[in-house]
């Protein structure tokens, strides 16, 4: 039986999906993680709060059932960097893992899937990661799944972070948001209480794009209901590993 309070994420040990799991636990509802057998550490901090579930998204067979039960899965996995050597390409990255997991909700009787994209093209960021997003937005888009998309654009932290902080709040005022606001760099912990307002009221957002500008909105009505010790008193040492953006990790080498 699904249960609209129930939301599986994935990518919750990484850069933004740390941050989602605290806004998502401070919004009242109930949080998976699923993670490596290995990963298990970089969620102490909400260890009483949260069900884990083992899973590798780059594998088929690990994520059937996962997502039973759930109203919503947030996939939050995904590089900037590749590795083509090894096999890792953006192919694999991003979009066979947005494929793998939207193939699981679709499975497991899911109705609602956030999938983290990109803007169109943020400096530095190859062509060939923005194709690989944009690839696993249309294969979401034609499952009949009720979605949303966030394309996002650069994060960071906010309280390490002072140069991008300045710049945040300069662009996101008018008139000059309305010429860069989507390409704005956002505080991590914007996005994720903007993500977590979505998921409290889904219908709303179905079938749409999400933007910088309409993050920092929802971030703002985002109302916390269970206050907790999270990402902004917990300081995590591998804050400066992880991938920025999109916040994920990895596949895991063989």
């Amino acid at each position: 039986m699904k249960n609209k309070e129930r939301v599986l994420v994935t990518g919750a040990t990484g850069f933004l999906g740390f941050r989602t799991v605290a806004a998502l636990l401070e919004a009242g509802l109930q949080v998976t993680a699923m993670i490596r057998p290995d990963q298990e550490e970089k969620l102490a901090p909400f260890a009483n709060h949260i069900n884990i579930v083992y899973g590798d998204v780059w594998s088929k067979g690990s994520l059937k059932g996962r997502a039973r039960g759930h109203g919503t899965v947030i996939h939050l996995v995904g590089s900037t960097r590749a590795n083509p050597a090894r096999g890792d390409t953006f192919h694999q990255i991003n979009l066979v893992s947005a494929r793998n997991v939207t193939t699981m909700a679709v499975s497991d009787g899911v109705p609602h899937m956030i999938l983290l994209s990109t803007i169109v093209r943020p400096l530095s960021i190859p062509g060939e990661y923005v194709r690989s997003k944009r690839e696993a937005e249309e294969y979401l888009r034609n499952t009949g799944l009720e979605w949303t998309i966030i394309r996002a654009p650069a994060l960071f932290n906010p309280h390490r972070q002072s140069g991008l902080r300045l710049m945040s709040v300069i662009g996101s005022n008018f008139p000059l948001s309305l010429l860069v606001g989507n390409a704005i760099p956002l505080p991590v912990d914007v996005a994720a209480r903007g993500i977590a307002r979505i998921v409290t009221d889904p219908a709303a957002y179905h079938g749409r794009i999400i933007y910088a500008p309409q993050l920092r909105r929802l971030s703002r009505q985002m109302k916390v209901k269970r206050p907790l010790v999270g990402p902004r008193q917990v300081r995590r040492s591998n804050d400066d590993d992880v991938d920025e953006p999109p916040f994920g990790w990895l596949p895991p080498k063989t």
